[in-house]
Formats: C-alpha cells, structure tokens, sequence
C-alpha cells in the first residue's frame, strides 16, 4: 500500500512490433547457445498480452521457437558440410 516499486528490464516491445523485431533482438541468444553458452529467455506479461504468440507466432508469421529451431537447423547444415555431425534432442 502505498508502495512504490521500480523495475529494470532489458528490453521491452511495442504492442506493433512485428515477430521478425523481436526474434532480430534475440537472434544472438540462439547464437551463444550453439558456441556452447546457457541462455535463457523469460517472457513476461499479464494474461493475454501475447507471450504465447510471441514464443509460437503463426503458422505464416512464426514467433521465437520456430525461428530458433530454422537458425539452429541452419547451423547443423552449415557444420555438415565442414564434416561435423550433430544429435539434437529438444523439448518445451
């Protein structure tokens, strides 16, 4: 009561901003996975607001784990062709 309360966040996106906005700003997470970093990305927001969307997107208009799963894909194919293999196993 009364309270007031400040809060830091390193980034937050416009109701307007488009998949493609949000997935460029957290691209380079993907990347530092792949050099062997632990990243984690935390969503947050009130009932509604899209965090599912965001994460999933459409199936025209894919949202983070689909454009994750493409960039890292993408890699696999990359490092094949330089004689490296991979065994990928994921879960959400």
């Amino acid at each position: 009561q009364g309270q007031s309360n400040a809060f830091r966040f390193d980034r937050a996106f416009a109701p307007w901003s488009s998949q493609e906005d949000v997935f460029s700003e957290v691209s380079q997470l993907v990347q530092s996975a792949l050099d062997g970093y632990n990243v984690s990305l935390f969503a947050y927001g009130q009932t509604g607001s899209g965090k599912t969307h965001t994460m999933f997107g459409s199936e025209r208009d894919g949202g983070i784990i689909p454009r994750s799963i493409a960039q890292i894909l993408g890699a696999v194919d990359t490092q094949a062709e330089q004689g490296w293999e991979y065994t990928l196993e994921g879960s959400f």
